[in-house]
């Protein structure tokens, strides 16, 4: 986790881009600890497709930014389905309700926090992190969809 942290904040220096780094990685890693997400069955998996994803946000933020409506379209649907799913189990680690529940809370005081930090980018004409916060929301809803079907499709396997 560290290494994958120090490598995507190497390239957030080589971009030029630490503020849109902090807002994705500290948004993203509380979103999928307890929101859930997909997990991949090996450390390197894991690394290289961390790395492309956070590099890849990065990059499309710096090209292009979604349209302020468009962006808090995406924030608040997104926020929505994803405390509506979450949190997403993993086959290796199983969550008992009162774990689903606190998960579930604590989802909500995060996507609140992410919200408010994105009222103020609003507030501030910071539209370029709105943006980048939206895709954010999106990779992390993406995440856990196809967190949810690699579940039930290793679910299958052990029966």
């Amino acid at each position: 986790m560290l290494s994958c942290f120090l490598v995507c904040f190497g390239i957030a220096i080589y971009l030029h881009m630490i503020p849109e780094f902090l807002a994705f990685t500290g948004s993203f890693m509380l979103l999928r600890t307890y929101a859930g997400g997909v997990h991949l069955n090996s450390f390197t998996r894991c690394f290289i497709c961390s790395v492309f994803v956070q590099t890849l946000v990065l990059l499309i933020s710096k090209q292009c930014t979604i349209l302020l409506p468009i962006a808090w379209v995406i924030i608040f649907c997104g926020s929505i389905l994803i405390w509506k799913i979450a949190p997403v189990e993993n086959i290796n680690r199983e969550l008992d309700t009162d774990e689903k529940v606190h998960c579930k809370r604590v989802t909500i005081k995060v996507l609140s926090g992410i919200i408010v930090f994105t009222l103020a980018c609003t507030l501030c004409g910071m539209n370029d992190m709105v943006s980048l916060i939206s895709v954010t929301i999106l990779i992390v809803l993406i995440s856990q969809y196809i967190g949810i079907e690699k579940y039930k499709i290793e679910k299958k396997r052990r029966k």
